[in-house]
């Protein structure tokens, strides 16, 4: 049974389902997060998990990667669902979230479950660590098996796959490679002044207050997660933003751990002068958290302000521009074929909820990029099973994704001055603007008006490009 079937009610009406599923994402993060703070309380204070819900209400990261549907998100919320449980000692049920993350989210998390594994091992013993892992991976592993089987007709193992494909067969550079500063970059943009807290935190657990029942090495253990996938990922040349996200919480939590530590020590060390300590340690919470906030919701309006164009050039042509069963056509109509063509954009296609109906065919006009494009489904009840032809696991060109310019009905495309692709707006004898939207242009603008939103100044200095839709004149067609 699809998603959309099981929702009966909205399965027609594919934005309300494509937000509802956000929504619904978004809801299963907070709640991750109100179990990771309480056992923060719990386990590193009052103080410290107070601060951790201040960070977290007011991350760009999380605000970002909490509703997107993506393995590394996925991971995210898992990773927050995990430490939870082992911060509470319910060990059985941190392994079976740390193996739903592994098997049906991303197989690479593995690695931030090594130290609960080794405290397992040590605390539990051989026999019942072993007995427990096996118990619970076999039902979530045969739970996966058949639900890909209902899919894909064969016995499959995506977390598997992925791991044979990245690790021991290919080499990931064939998808671009950056600099270590990538990930610096990411972290300063998500979590500006907090990144610098959250880097020594294990270091400032030993001096934070000793009168909670855990020992200070296990509180390292629970952040020992995020140095480990810091040291892998940023060695590898290979990196994108998301790959950072499943470790999101750790940073909240580290940097919540050095600022408790911090003001604990003012206080003690103004102990004699009280007034003076709370003060001061009052300007640094409010200085440090009042600056995060403030830069963290520049960064959150950035990103819906300079670069949501897509979503709403997508919503419009799915409630204004392309057939739509969802509009008062009768029953019985037949709704024409429709080519809407994608060039340069093509990576920034949504998602296919914003295609009313299999009457509108998404198409790839060739562009500057020569990797392999995605290939859709086969249009069949059991489409998903059907193997695509045309493939290759070396990111090589294959031409046979490409169609005419001269089959497209409609095009969404940003206009660049600077583009080598066909510039549609010299072209109004063939071509009509139909709707556009601005979309930041990343190359002509400056930071910090490109990754902050800054009133005034960002619509002052930042520039823009209009992303488009474009239709196809009929008196051009004929």
């Amino acid at each position: 049974m699809t998603i959309g079937s099981t929702l009966g009610l909205v399965a027609d009406q594919k934005l309300v389902l494509f937000y509802g599923l956000r929504a619904a994402l978004g809801l299963l993060s907070a709640y991750a997060e109100a179990l990771y703070y309480q056992s923060t309380s719990r386990h590193f204070g009052r103080r410290t998990a107070r601060y951790l819900l201040y960070i977290l209400l007011f991350n760009a990261g999380t605000f970002h990667a909490s509703t997107a549907f993506l393995p590394s998100s996925f991971s995210m919320v898992l990773v927050m669902l995990f430490t939870s449980a082992w911060m509470d000692k319910s060990h059985y049920l941190a392994l079976f979230y740390g193996v739903v993350a592994v098997l049906c989210g991303w197989p690479y998390v593995g690695v931030l479950f090594i130290p609960f594994a080794a405290e397992t091992l040590y605390t539990r013993g051989l026999i019942k660590s072993v007995l427990a892992g096996t118990s619970i991976g076999g039902v979530v592993l045969t739970l996966e098996l058949l639900v890909n089987f209902y899919y894909y007709h064969r016995w499959v193992l995506p977390a598997w796959n992925i791991f044979v494909y990245n690790v021991l067969s290919n080499d990931s550079t064939l998808y671009g490679t950056e600099p270590l500063s990538y990930y610096l970059l990411n972290l300063a943009l998500n979590f500006n002044v907090v990144a610098l807290l959250a880097v020594p935190a294990a270091l400032f657990v030993f001096v934070l207050p000793s009168h909670y029942e855990t020992g200070k090495v296990q509180l390292v253990a629970y952040l020992s997660p995020m140095y480990i996938w810091m040291a892998i990922m940023f060695t590898q040349a290979h990196k994108e933003e998301r790959f950072l996200s499943p470790i999101y919480p750790l940073v909240c939590l580290a940097a919540a751990i050095t600022l408790s530590a911090v003001v604990y020590h003012i206080g003690r060390f103004f102990s004699h002068v009280r007034t003076v300590g709370s003060a001061l340690s009052q300007l640094i919470v409010v200085g440090t958290l009042g600056m995060y906030s403030l830069l963290s919701v520049s960064r959150i309006v950035s990103n819906v302000v300079n670069f949501g164009a897509p979503l709403r050039v997508y919503k419009h042509l799915y409630t204004k521009v392309l057939p739509n069963p969802e509009s008062d056509m009768s029953p019985n109509a037949v709704m024409p074929t429709v080519n809407l063509c994608l060039t340069k954009e093509w990576y920034r296609f949504p998602t296919s909820f914003f295609i009313p109906s299999n009457s509108t065919k998404v198409q790839f006009v060739k562009s500057s990029f020569s990797g392999l494009l995605p290939k859709p489904f086969e249009e069949h009840l059991h489409g998903t099973s059907i193997i695509p032809s045309a493939m290759n696991d070396q990111n090589r060109e294959e031409p046979s994704r490409y169609v005419s310019i001269n089959v497209c009905d409609y095009v969404v495309d940003l206009n660049l001055s600077s583009q080598k692709e066909i510039k549609f707006w010299e072209e109004p004898a063939t071509w009509e603007l139909v709707h556009s939207e601005q979309f930041l242009d990343a190359e002509r603008s400056k930071s910090p008006y490109r990754s902050f939103y800054i009133p005034m100044l960002t619509p002052r200095y930042a520039h823009y490009a209009e992303y488009t839709i474009y239709k196809r004149k009929k008196d051009a067609a004929n």
